[in-house]
């Protein structure tokens, strides 16, 4: 038995180490930019059309992909969502590349994501709120681009029932 839970771990821990290593440093951010987005839109259990469509949006303004390349990487975020097993690996590599600002652009891709439905539930900012602490995100940051999002919608943090 302990050497079946040794051997899940070391399996489990050579993927991550593999994932963090594969593909040129662009590619290898960008995958993990869609990751922590689809961890977002999958926070509240439900993954829509629409969610998939600003994650696609957020990746083509972020990156300058085009549209083949956008749905090429939205298919392998999806499915990296599908078998991530922490976020620690993701995590590591944005810290390790993106600077301040564009850890601002990824916060207000996790907002937008999780407004695209028209709805903000409380799962899907308590991973952003988590993601923000993770990426060393300051807490002024974090709430200065959720209005920036909600402004953008034409919203106020009223509506969304927001708590700042």
């Amino acid at each position: 038995m302990i050497e079946q839970l040794r051997a899940r771990w070391q399996q489990l821990m050579r993927a991550e180490r593999s994932d963090s290593e594969t593909g040129d440093e662009q590619e290898r951010l960008q995958r993990a930019a869609a990751a922590l987005m689809m961890e977002v839109c999958r926070a509240d259990f439900q993954l829509v059309d629409a969610e998939l469509e600003t994650v696609r949006a957020n990746l083509i303004e972020m990156f300058g992909l085009d549209d083949e390349a956008a749905d090429a990487l939205l298919d392998i975020a999806r499915e990296k969502s599908d078998a991530l097993v922490s976020l620690h690996p993701v995590v590591r590599e944005v810290n390790a590349a993106f600077d301040a600002d564009q850890k601002a652009a990824i916060m207000k891709g996790l907002w937008r994501s999780a407004l695209a439905n028209d709805e903000l539930h409380k799962r899907q900012e308590a991973v952003i709120r988590r993601l923000a602490d993770l990426l060393y995100v300051p807490h002024a940051t974090f709430i200065r681009t959720k209005l920036a999002v909600l402004e953008e919608r034409g919203e106020t943090p009223e509506e969304q029932g927001g708590r700042e």
